[in-house]
């Protein structure tokens, strides 16, 4: 397991980009899909993954409401 610092930004479709909510967790996980699975169950399959040349994984679920969560290991 790994322990990692999670930050979820979360766009929402009335106010959008210009307001992003952004909240800060941490957690120790075995993969951090685990994570997405648990919070979204049914829509885990909607996110997109992506891993940045820094070793950061961030999970992604574009539409109305956008959810983008960056997970850094600590």
């Amino acid at each position: 397991m790994k322990e990692y610092e999670i930050v979820l930004t979360y766009l929402n479709g009335c106010a959008g980009a210009a307001y992003p909510q952004r909240s800060f967790d941490e957690a120790e996980l075995a993969d951090p899909a685990d994570y997405i699975r648990h919070r979204h169950g049914p829509d885990f399959d909607k996110f997109e993954k992506e891993i940045r040349d820094n070793g950061q994984i961030v999970y992604t679920r574009r539409g109305t409401v956008t959810y983008i969560y960056e997970f850094t290991e600590l």
